[in-house]
């Protein structure tokens, strides 16, 4: 299978040069193509290509698509699943609402990947609650009023902007839609700090908020283990200026990476064990919990979006051991900030209560820096370590086990601050 794909890719590059394709565009667009017709060659899993409502309507969801515009012009959709499979509701019929909110180059498609039995979208719509699924700026699911991904303004926001006007909006809408007065906030690696970013600066938050379920929280970065975000921090000054240099300020959801993915990650893939293991190699070696046959429909949606800004404020946050705003510089920050560092997060303000879950072997949500957060949280509901001494970043969502090892323990928290009827 390598070597027919391998010859594959040669004959559509040899006839991109016969044919005189010389327009960057034209030739990616040919490449695109080849890729598509090579693509249909190779065993995929079901779901690989399905949408997020074609996957919801093949095990017996309901979905709803819901545009927000934010104070600075994006508009984001939400995405809602109103009850359980194969279930109806009545007009009157009002749930609890909880709402999954996603990590880093992820979407709302991180949430039903796996189908019922696993997807926590559809475990807790099974549960009983009205699920709305949040997302952000830069990813597939977004877009702006004027700007598009290709101008550099589009991408000049990181997890802080995300957080006081994307999170924020999706808020308040969840609640003026439904009518309920508070939300239970379920939040997986960069929807962790989102979380903690929105309710530390706009404290009126925490009101809206019954519970906030913190999944492989993200805030302090010194201990990370992670060797890519260790080795980019460690480098980030030539980073950003090699970047800067290149005008590169975002990555948008690539169809070409999609494709690349399903062809070599594929079950039929001599590669996919590579595939495997540089996805282990960046969250946390876990191959039991790995099912190597999910990672195309993985890729076909992830990374769904990056901004280079965020990357570096991670970067800043692991360099500077602090848990704070953008760093500018001492110059713009002063300007910005009024002082010559940036203001940290002040997690005092964070009043609803908190239900923390981490693990032993998360590459990026460290036990060390897992428990500096935990002491500075003033409303812990729990702060539970996961027993199974494997569990890995991704495991929080893409777990074999990921209902008895994780889900079954949080559902229980989650109906103590918001009683289902």
């Amino acid at each position: 299978m390598k070597s027919y794909i391998i010859c594959l890719l040669f004959v559509a590059f040899a006839k991109a040069s016969t044919e005189n394709i010389t327009d960057i565009g034209d030739f990616l667009d040919f490449i695109t193509k080849a890729l598509d017709e090579l693509v249909q060659r190779v065993p995929l899993h079901p779901d690989t290509d399905l949408s997020i409502s074609e996957i919801l309507e093949k095990y017996g969801y309901p979905f709803e698509a819901h545009n927000v515009t934010t104070e600075d012009d994006y508009i984001i959709t939400l995405h809602r699943i109103k009850h359980g499979r194969n279930e109806t509701t009545s007009s009157n019929d009002t749930r609890p609402v909880v709402f999954l909110q996603h990590g880093l180059a992820c979407s709302s498609m991180s949430f039903v990947h796996y189908g019922p039995g696993k997807a926590h979208a559809m475990l807790f719509a099974d549960e009983g609650y009205d699920v709305w699924l949040g997302n952000v700026r830069g990813t597939m699911y977004s877009s702006h009023k004027t700007l598009t991904p290709s101008d550099s303004d589009y991408w000049e926001f990181g997890f802080h902007e995300k957080a006081v006007y994307d999170l924020a909006t999706g808020i308040d809408y969840v609640i003026n839609t439904t009518g309920q007065e508070q939300i239970t906030l379920v939040a997986h690696s960069e929807g962790t700090t989102e979380g903690m970013v929105l309710t530390s600066i706009k404290p009126e938050y925490n009101d809206k908020i019954n519970l906030m379920v913190l999944l492989s929280p993200i805030a302090y970065m010194t201990n990370i283990t992670s060797p890519l975000p260790r080795f980019l921090a460690e480098n980030m000054d030539l980073m950003k200026l090699v970047l800067d240099t290149l005008n590169i300020k975002g990555m948008p959801h690539s169809k070409i990476l999609a494709d690349l993915g399903k062809l070599f990650c594929n079950d039929a893939s001599s590669l996919q064990d590579m595939c495997v293991m540089a996805v282990e190699f960046l969250v946390g070696f876990d191959l039991p919990q790995f099912n190597k046959t999910m990672l195309p429909v993985l890729i076909n949606n992830s990374p769904s979006g990056i901004s280079m800004k965020e990357i570096y404020h991670y970067g800043q946050a692991m360099n500077s051991g602090y848990f704070r705003q953008y760093d500018y510089g001492a110059i713009q920050n002063l300007i910005k900030y009024s002082s010559i560092s940036p203001p940290s997060y002040d997690l005092s303000k964070i009043t609803c209560p908190i239900a923390s879950y981490y693990a032993q072997n998360d590459f990026f949500a460290t036990v060390p820096n897992v428990e500096k957060l935990l002491e500075e949280l003033p409303n812990k509901a729990i702060s539970h370590l996961i027993e199974y001494e494997l569990f890995n970043h991704l495991d929080f969502i893409y777990a074999n086990d990921v209902k008895e090892l994780l889900f079954d323990d949080m559902i229980e928290i989650v109906k103590q601050y918001s009683p289902l009827p």
